[in-house]
């Protein structure tokens, strides 16, 4: 297969599953709230004076994540110094890097998943759910970059 056409491909591809997984973060919120609303989940386990101290702890480790992943994905899928000049990389190196990034934007939303689940605060889910769907329009695979980084016309 042709390197335009394997480049075409993944880029279709990292779009559909950035787009899925940015979708996902609005789904767990209402099923969240859903489970919050019937009773099945337990007790809240946080008590009130503790709460606000993981909240927003959970808050800077979420945004700490998305940093690192976009750090460790410009690190792992950057050009060696001397060895690639922009427009000659590989397409899987820039699907690897929004498959990285995606991952680094899931983060907050599990963490606000689980906060929600352990305080019983639904609308406390929002600021991770803004955090993560941030981290997801870095991610996304934008089609000017791609081209200028493989040095095709998609």
């Amino acid at each position: 297969m042709e390197r335009t056409e394997i480049a075409k491909k993944l880029f279709a591809q990292a779009q559909r599953m950035t787009l899925a997984m940015a979708v996902s973060v609005l789904l767990y919120g209402a099923i969240a709230y859903y489970l919050i609303q019937i009773g099945k989940v337990g007790p809240a386990v946080l008590d009130a004076q503790i709460y606000p101290l993981v909240k927003y702890g959970a808050l800077g480790i979420s945004i700490m994540g998305i940093l690192s992943m976009g750090f460790l994905a410009g690190r792992m899928c950057g050009a060696p110094q001397g060895v690639e000049a922009e427009g000659n990389r590989a397409p899987q190196k820039l699907f690897l890097r929004t498959i990285l990034m995606s991952v680094g934007a899931e983060l907050p939303v599990l963490l606000g998943m689980i906060l929600v689940f352990l305080g019983h605060q639904i609308y406390d889910y929002v600021p991770f759910a803004a955090i993560s769907l941030a981290g997801f329009a870095f991610a996304f695979p934008k089609k000017q970059h791609w081209s200028s980084q493989l040095g095709i016309d998609l």
